[in-house]
């Protein structure tokens, strides 16, 4: 068996360590850097359920597909000629109960192709009911809540198609944003964060520009035993963020702190912190890079104060020079820089280490 995981694309690695983790039975992993794709192996002997189990609990992914056909195409318009023939070849209809209903979900990946990914859905769902018919009856084609969602796509010259196991929605949307931030880290960011920060359950855990306590809630989702801090200095948004952990059901494991993050030590016993993640304002969304630097020159030391020795750090910026120079010379070590998507946006992720 195959599986076809997306994800943030620059997360593909920590997206195989987490499916390592959860997936019974994995033969082989390849990560598509950069691309927010990675194939996993299943042994066949490995009972379906706890494979799809596994998939359910990774909080690094945004949808899973069982991966049946993968074929190299081109990117001039004979593409869709070889993408029809790959469905109908295979009998994707197979995977459709009789009487039930369909829909394609299609994406390309790259540039330069002479076909969109509407065109792509278009001949993928041809090629299904074509297949239906040889068989003796026609899927029903429905766009609102089908039965079966068939995902199709094109990165560069590869063509993929499978089952989406997962839900339509994304599962970055988790269930408990009933408070959205105007600037929310997407809950599958905050997750690989908190992995490249080290973070362990035992640790105290701090978020000092919280927003919508995406992060808050994704520790206390994950760890245990962590103290788990969540603070901001508009009191709307720490609101939100307390909404937020009731709707996951993590609220009595949260503390919600109306504070400025440049000046941590007035709220946070020096030193006492574990480590810190966040997501700060960007100047490129706010309109306003000189503001932002402002905040960040004050925020870097203040952060260092409050965190112990060997404390950590992860912070994602479009700022990345410039928190890169203050955390140098405020004493940081630079553990890590990687380049993320996130959203229409690519951002570094900067993690840092207290020497």
């Amino acid at each position: 068996m195959r599986f076809l995981l997306t994800c943030n694309p620059g997360t593909e690695d920590v997206v195989g360590v987490e499916a390592g983790e959860e997936i019974p039975g994995i033969e082989g992993i390849d990560e598509r850097r950069g691309r927010g794709r990675v194939i996993v192996w299943v042994s066949d002997g490995v009972d379906p359920v706890s494979v799809v189990s596994g998939i359910y609990r990774m909080r690094s992914i945004h949808s899973a597909v069982l991966l049946l056909v993968e074929a190299r195409v081109s990117k001039n318009e004979l593409g869709l000629e070889g993408i029809y023939k790959a469905v109908l070849e295979y009998g994707l209809d197979q995977y459709i109960p009789w009487g039930s209903t369909f829909a394609v979900s299609a994406e390309r990946i790259g540039e330069g192709h002479e076909y969109t990914s509407v065109d792509i859905a278009r001949v993928v769902g041809q090629g299904v009911i074509d297949s239906a018919k040889r068989r003796g009856w026609t899927p029903t084609v429905r766009l609102n809540s089908p039965g079966i969602v068939v995902h199709a796509e094109v990165d560069d010259d590869v063509f993929r198609a499978g089952i989406l196991l997962s839900s339509e929605r994304s599962l970055h949307r988790r269930g408990y944003r009933v408070y959205d931030h105007p600037a929310a880290l997407k809950p599958t960011l905050a997750y690989v964060m908190l992995r490249l920060s080290q973070a362990m359950d035992g640790d105290v855990i701090l978020d000092p520009m919280c927003g919508g306590g995406t992060v808050a809630v994704e520790a206390a989702l994950l760890f245990e035993s962590s103290r788990i801090i969540c603070l901001d200095k508009n009191p709307r948004h720490i609101r939100g963020a307390y909404m937020n952990a009731l709707a996951a059901r993590a609220h009595s494991r949260i503390e919600f702190l109306v504070g400025d993050a440049r000046r941590l030590e007035d709220y946070i016993d020096p030193g006492s912190i574990d480590v810190v993640v966040s997501n700060p304002p960007y100047g490129i969304r706010m309109g306003d890079p000189s503001g932002v630097r402002s905040l960040y020159k004050a925020f870097i030391p203040s952060l260092y104060t409050i965190l112990a020795d060997k404390g950590r750090a992860a912070i994602i910026t479009t700022e990345s020079a410039y928190i890169v120079n203050i955390s140098r010379k405020t004493g940081f070590k630079i553990t890590g820089l990687r380049r993320v998507r996130h959203g229409d946006l690519w951002a570094t992720i900067i993690t840092l280490k207290k020497t």
